[in-house]
């Protein structure tokens, strides 16, 4: 068996799927307890995980890099290996996303680039950042031998369309405005009002209908010390596993 940290099922509901995988823990020599939100599997062979530490069985909602990585901090933060309970569908995204390098879309020469999710930025005056362009958005640290914590770029395709000094711009208070050339907000007449530096350059009935002229919200990115605060060495001792009508399956993704 090898020594991961993520649990993969292929069969049944996410509650059966996610039991036969206790059931198995179960059979392999841990302690299993079901008193809680999810399974703690405990002194069982510390060679299953390579650490001396109680295992904690989740089933994911979906396969969105937010969801895994709350429910790997989840188990980390309470001092456990979590085991996440994916169906087939789910599995390369799974796999790939906690995949060295751990929590990240890639990392070239120590330069990392990070997934999206979904939460808006809302930048210094209450507005929230967006973009007029079509290309794919994605952030990326710039390279920087110089700097500690290197300037986080935000690009559109090719077209790098926002700078920020690091990712800690990214905490409270937020951004400032002037760091991205298009914001909107709800005005009083209930209607997403986008601005071009200081200028109101559209007026739109909500975001579905801001898309359809072409602006879009930014994106987080997902920063994994954001999310991973506690206990970063349980967060990649990753166990994956998948069940079939015959048994369940554990793999290594570091």
């Amino acid at each position: 068996m090898s020594t991961e940290s993520y649990i993969l099922i292929m069969t049944g509901s996410p509650s059966a799927r996610r039991q036969r995988v206790a059931d198995d823990l179960r059979d392999r020599g841990f302690t299993v307890e079901t008193g809680g939100p999810s399974p703690v599997a405990s002194d069982g062979p510390t060679e299953f995980a390579g650490l001396d530490t109680p295992l904690e069985i989740v089933s994911l909602t979906d396969d969105s890099p937010l969801t895994v990585i709350s429910a790997v901090a989840n188990a980390a933060h309470e001092g456990r290996v979590p085991v996440l309970v994916v169906d087939e569908h789910d599995y390369e995204t799974v796999h790939e996303l906690l995949s060295p390098p751990f929590a990240l879309a890639g990392s070239t020469d120590g330069v990392r680039q990070f997934y999206t999710i979904e939460d808006r930025i809302q930048l210094t005056d209450n507005t929230f950042a967006c973009v007029a362009s079509s290309g794919e958005l994605s952030w990326a640290e710039a390279p920087d031998a110089e700097a500690d914590s290197p300037p986080l770029e935000l690009t559109a395709g090719e077209e790098t369309v926002a700078v920020l000094e690091s990712i800690d711009g990214l905490a409270c208070p937020g951004p400032s405005p002037a760091a991205f050339r298009h914001r909107y907000d709800r005005g009083e007449d209930r209607r997403f009002h986008v601005y071009e530096d200081d200028s109101v350059v559209g007026t739109y009935a909500g975001v579905t209908a801001m898309r359809q002229a072409g602006i879009r919200p930014v994106p987080l990115p997902l920063v994994p010390e954001h999310h991973i605060r506690s206990n970063g060495d349980l967060a990649r001792a990753v166990v994956l596993a998948t069940v079939d009508d015959e048994r369940v399956r554990y793999e290594n993704c570091r």
